[in-house]
């Protein structure tokens, strides 16, 4: 089965980004094998390789070697990202940044989430995400008010449930029709 990674970016104690990884999860329920990967928990240090991740060299921390083996484990992942001042937490470049060749060619959907829908952020990630090779075939923004609520209750609309439904339909037939 298709090894599907969920990426939840914020780290806050009272973010409402869980709520936004069980609504993408229960999207792609049946389809995929999902691992939920929480940066709260992978808890990765500021960098710290001695090279460059475009380099190729092997990773030489253990927090390194086993952030690569996770991420190079995947067929396709969902980052969801909340929008922090009209960009993307910290953390999440960070962890994007320990990487280089794991990103390539990886198809990637970005969800965000905050006020303006993420308008600021997603074209942020789209950017950075393009930059290490990753194959971002859709985003999705969920707004505050219209989408979900401040404390976490989603009420999606159907355009966005129909955006999403079309980016994971996109997803799943670039994981089993690779090009190359």
């Amino acid at each position: 089965m298709t090894k599907l990674g969920i990426l939840l970016s914020s780290a806050r104690p009272n973010r409402v980004g869980e709520k936004v990884a069980q609504w993408v999860s229960a999207s792609a329920d049946g389809r995929f094998e999902i691992d939920l990967i929480d940066l709260r928990e992978v808890a990765l240090p500021s960098f710290d390789e001695p090279s460059s991740p475009k380099s190729g060299a092997e990773k030489t921390t253990d927090h390194g070697r086993s952030w690569a083996e996770r991420i190079a484990a995947l067929d396709a992942i969902v980052i969801l990202t909340p929008q922090y001042n009209g960009a993307y937490p910290g953390a999440l470049k960070n962890a994007i940044d320990f990487l280089f060749h794991e990103w390539e060619n990886l198809p990637t959907i970005l969800v965000g989430y905050g006020w303006g829908a993420a308008n600021e952020v997603l074209p942020l990630l789209e950017t950075l995400m393009g930059r290490v090779g990753a194959d971002v075939v859709g985003s999705v923004g969920l707004g505050f008010r219209e989408d979900l609520s401040v404390e976490g209750e989603l009420f999606v609309t159907e355009e966005k449930a129909a955006a999403l439904e079309t980016a994971l339909a996109a997803l799943e037939t670039k994981v089993l029709s690779p090009v190359g």
